[in-house]
């Protein structure tokens, strides 16, 4: 019988209207939870554009970087092409003190 009644008490229960205390408990409640949702993404939202302006920098600087070494290997080249020539050849080998297999000096 003391299910009996307290089923009977439950769906009474669920029956009569919310107070009013409740009512204002209620929307207090869910006000509460929906300004923490939006504090908790607006700091997820600050964080991603804090992270998004950090890898850019670093892309920036990347790319600079690429840019001066691309400068250095270009500078390498036109550096090994004149060296490459015999003019320069015959310098440094003047410079010392070679000669042609045949014994003649360098000019």
């Amino acid at each position: 019988m003391s299910e009996q009644q307290s089923a009977k008490n439950l769906i009474e229960e669920e029956k009569t209207p919310i107070s009013e205390e409740k009512a204002k408990r209620l929307i207090v409640a869910g006000t509460v939870g929906a300004v923490l949702l939006l504090v908790i993404l607006l700091s997820v939202m600050v964080y991603q554009l804090i992270s998004i302006g950090v890898k850019n920098n670093k892309i920036a600087i990347y790319n600079q970087k690429i840019a001066e070494y691309e400068a250095l290997i270009a500078e390498g080249e036109e550096t090994k092409e004149a060296r490459s020539m015999r003019m320069w050849i015959e310098r440094e080998a003047r410079r010392l003190g070679l000669k042609y297999q045949n014994g003649s000096e360098l000019d």
